[in-house]
């Protein structure tokens, strides 16, 4: 009858197979809860709608320019017809009245130009605010984008890492001799949450499992552990290959 510790040695390198799918999924899920990534992603969101702003801003503020600029032609063209009409000659009266008009005219073109004057001193300053900030939001994107992008293709790397290990796993377990070894190592690795070395070896009186270093007495006694039965740590219960 064969000895089920002839199985050990298969049963350690499907447990290497395990702890390396662990590490890949543990590195999954750490990527795609990246506090670096969110931060990043978070600070983006806010950079679009702060150029969004900016960019608004700068069209308002275009928009306040040329309806300034309007107001100033339209009352220019009243002046000019004013005048046209005033030196076409008339009555005293009338020719007071049309110079009156101009005069009240020429007061609202100066107000209209001096808003207009504002209207142009804040633009310069909306723009010049734009361009100072938007280099900044565009950096902020673009370190974002580049996060995202590196995490996507270790993600994708990872997936084809575990799509491989898992192969290969299926492959080892089908190919195991002891069902039972096999099931009694499955149960020990998902123990408790699951991820635990179940298989080790034991060398220097330690596990490989747990890395406790037996007493003298509890290292004897494992060395002796019967042909037909598989030695298992004392604190930790991994299968040992002594």
């Amino acid at each position: 009858m064969t000895s089920p510790r002839s199985a050990l040695p298969a049963l350690l390198e499907l447990q290497s197979v395990d702890s390396r799918l662990l590490t890949v999924m543990a590195r999954a899920k750490e990527l795609q809860t990246s506090e670096r990534v969110a931060s990043l992603m978070a600070r983006r969101t806010q950079a679009i709608a702060a150029a969004r702003a900016l960019e608004t801003a700068q069209q308002e503020a275009e928009r306040a320019v040329a309806e300034a600029e309007r107001e100033v032609t339209r009352i220019q063209d009243r002046i000019d017809k004013d005048t046209e009409r005033l030196n076409h000659g008339g009555s005293a009266k009338d020719l007071m009245g049309i110079q009156h008009e101009i005069d009240t005219l020429t007061a609202q073109r100066g107000r209209a130009e001096d808003a207009q004057l504002q209207a142009m001193n804040h633009a310069e300053e909306v723009t010049a605010d734009r361009d100072r900030k938007l280099p900044l939001l565009r950096a902020a994107d673009a370190e974002a984008r580049a996060a995202v992008a590196e995490r996507d293709v270790e993600l994708s790397r990872l997936k084809e890492e575990h799509a491989r290990l898992t192969a290969e796993r299926s492959t080892r377990v089908s190919e195991f001799t002891d069902p039972a070894l096999l099931s009694r190592y499955d149960g020990l690795r998902t123990a408790r949450g699951g991820g635990r070395i179940a298989v080790a070896r034991f060398e220097n009186g330690t596990c490989g499992a747990c890395g406790t270093r037996l007493s003298p007495a509890d290292a004897a006694a494992l060395t002796n552990t019967p042909p037909q039965t598989v030695p298992q740590c004392p604190e930790c219960s991994a299968l040992l290959l002594v």
